[in-house]
């Protein structure tokens, strides 16, 4: 339970709370994930604050990702907030990969121009998204073969603890930019601050 507004809200987990509320922004309807609740005119709202803690982030890197091939490690909560930013930021395919295949078809039925790939198959890419969780333990390693795809892709960590997880490692060993989700992390929260407070 947590307390907005002077409002006790329950708050389970991202996408059980949306029956609860009484409106949802037009990214949180897209993406049928809420992380963010206000109180606006008497109405609970849910919002979804990661996308514009994504935009921001890559702006911030000074990375241009216009007509770009980006490729999806996973499709947990956060994937379908990268891929609504990612569309809006104009990039020209967006692949996604997961272990289990059935979640990648859940992200695919969100947004049906994606492509899917099987977990281990390896798409040309300009930039690949570890949305896994494989990385928050400092031994994981994501069994993938990296070893073919050339130098100068971005490597992007929605981790950011620890800082450098073996995935970006991996991506900096072989030549590639790499960057964790600390700076998502951080303006995704000042837009959910914005919503609270209006400054």
């Amino acid at each position: 339970e947590k307390r907005i507004n002077g409002i006790n809200i329950t708050v389970p987990f991202k996408n059980m709370v949306i029956p609860y509320l009484d409106q949802l922004s037009i990214e949180a309807e897209r993406t049928k994930s809420v992380n963010t609740v206000y109180l606006k005119d008497e109405k609970v709202i849910g919002h979804n604050t990661d996308i514009d803690g994504f935009e921001s982030a890559i702006k911030k890197i000074n990375f241009r990702i216009v007509n770009k091939k980006i490729f999806i490690l996973g499709a947990g909560g956060v994937v379908t907030s990268i891929v609504y930013a990612l569309i809006k930021m104009g990039v020209t395919n967006i692949f996604i990969s997961n272990r289990t295949k059935a979640k990648a078809q859940m992200v695919k039925d969100i947004f049906n121009n994606i492509n899917i790939v099987d977990w281990g198959d390896i798409p040309e890419f300009d930039v690949i998204i570890n949305a896994t969780s494989l990385g928050l333990n400092k031994n994981d390693t994501i069994e993938l073969d990296f070893s073919s795809i050339g130098k100068n892709k971005l490597f992007y960590d929605v981790i950011y603890n620890p800082s450098e997880t073996n995935f970006l490692k991996t991506g900096k060993k072989l030549g590639n930019r790499c960057e964790n989700g600390k700076l998502m992390f951080i303006y995704q929260a000042l837009s959910a601050f914005k919503l609270w407070h209006g400054v």
